[in-house]
């Protein structure tokens, strides 16, 4: 008698599983429904970028990163650190005490059309190899008192191999 009690629950589970994928599946089928904010922000919705919070990577490879808008206060907006092949493109990097991008141990990162403004330097690479910094839009890059530094490779050592793989091309300083 038991066992059939255990039967029927296990069939009755069965039955209700099936019933459940079908009415999933047949809804999964509807038209999505457009789905509009009542309040956006102006600045929000003309703007090609989306807000960001500073990005911190460390180990990270093979990525992309772009079209973030990202203030950076006290901290670099992008900082990485013992990272491989990624791509910083179509970026806006604002308002940092210090770097627009920071570099340490990295190897192969280009950072290309990218706005970078009311920041300490706009790049700064520490260590690392195979850099490219090109077709930047910079602005009002402050620095210490003597001003700042739209591009800086640091601790590139003795080899002229290491330092040569390091470019920094068409970046412009606006008025």
């Amino acid at each position: 008698m038991e066992k059939k009690n255990v039967l029927k629950r296990v069939r009755g589970s069965v039955a209700l599983t099936l019933v459940l994928a079908s009415v999933i599946s047949i809804s999964s089928c509807k038209k999505d429904v457009q789905v509009t904010p009542e309040k956006v922000p102006a600045s929000v919705t003309n703007s090609n970028y989306k807000v960001s919070q500073p990005i911190s990577l460390n180990g990270v490879h093979d990525m992309t990163i772009s079209g973030d808008s990202i203030s950076g206060g006290a901290l670099s907006c992008i900082s990485l650190v013992n990272c491989y092949n990624i791509h910083i493109t179509h970026c806006k990097l604002v308002n940092s005490s210090v770097n627009g991008v920071n570099l340490t141990d990295c190897n192969n990162i280009i950072v290309d059309d990218c706005s970078v403004a009311n920041v300490s330097t706009g790049v700064y690479s520490f260590n690392s190899r195979s850099i490219s910094v090109m077709n930047n839009l910079m602005k009002n890059i402050s620095g210490t008192s003597t001003g700042g530094t739209m591009v800086a490779f640091e601790n590139l050592g003795n080899n002229t191999e290491d330092a040569s793989t390091n470019s920094a091309i068409n970046n412009q300083e606006a008025q």
